[in-house]
């Protein structure tokens, strides 16, 4: 039971389950820490990804596509990947698979799909309170800064970010936005992705991400140079940080 009760994560999350298969993850629940923690990290996906099957939208990017294929095989491994290729969810009719171990890889993919779609619907509703307001700086040289703004929305956050003199990267290369947690650590990540961008010829940013995060619990924000080698963790250098 415990093997085939992991696969259920997703469709929990979903709410794509049949209610016999419903009740017996809950009841797998109660005695799986694990699963638990799991579902708690991935909970504030759901609204986003329901906005996103819902929407009328056009197929997000290919490079979207292939970052989330790549989180997925590095993570879960190819058999994972095969299985997702093969989903093409109708509308009203979701089921997912997860493997235990997976959560880091489907966060990834599910949140960079769900935020295409709600960035696009955001483009068409009242902005909500403005959260946070956050400046950042290049460690040791506070002549390279920039800012961002996050929004809180019905959907989920909503950030803006402004850069006037990021460095042009090498072809393949990019940037990242971070939100950052407590503990944070190469070998121990404590952060979430916003989403990637590349400056303008002159070296300016002004982008708009969402992303499914509360800022009081990654209240640092970060922004890194990565080899776009198909790692969703960070790998790269850091360049710009805010304060707590």
């Amino acid at each position: 039971m415990a093997d085939g009760a992991h696969l259920d994560l997703g469709g929990y999350l979903l709410g794509a389950l049949e209610p016999a298969e419903r009740e017996a993850y809950e009841r797998h629940l109660e005695s799986c820490q694990e699963c638990r923690e799991e579902l708690r990290d991935l909970g504030d996906l759901a609204p986003l990804l329901d906005v996103a099957f819902a929407a009328d939208a056009a197929d997000p990017p290919p490079e979207l596509r292939v970052r989330t294929l790549a989180a997925l095989e590095r993570e879960v491994g190819p058999d994972a990947r095969d299985r997702v290729l093969g989903l093409a969810p109708q509308r009203g009719e979701r089921r997912w698979w997860v493997r235990r171990g997976g959560a880091f890889a489907l966060a990834t993919g599910l949140a960079a799909v769900a935020a295409f779609f709600v960035g696009r619907t955001y483009e068409s509703r009242e902005r909500g309170p403005v959260e946070v307001r956050a400046a950042l700086s290049a460690p040791g040289d506070p002549s390279i800064d920039a800012s961002a703004q996050v929004v809180k929305t019905g959907i989920g956050r909503v950030i803006e970010f402004r850069s006037e003199e990021l460095p042009i990267l090498p072809t393949g290369e990019f940037y990242e936005l971070w939100f950052v947690g407590p503990g944070d650590t190469l070998a121990e990540p404590n952060r979430i992705s916003a989403g990637t961008f590349h400056p303008d010829e002159e070296g300016r940013s002004h982008v708009t991400f969402a992303a499914a995060v509360d800022p009081a619990k990654y209240p640092v924000l970060s922004v890194t140079a990565e080899p776009g080698d198909g790692d969703p963790r960070r790998t790269g250098s850091e360049v710009l940080r805010s304060q707590p």
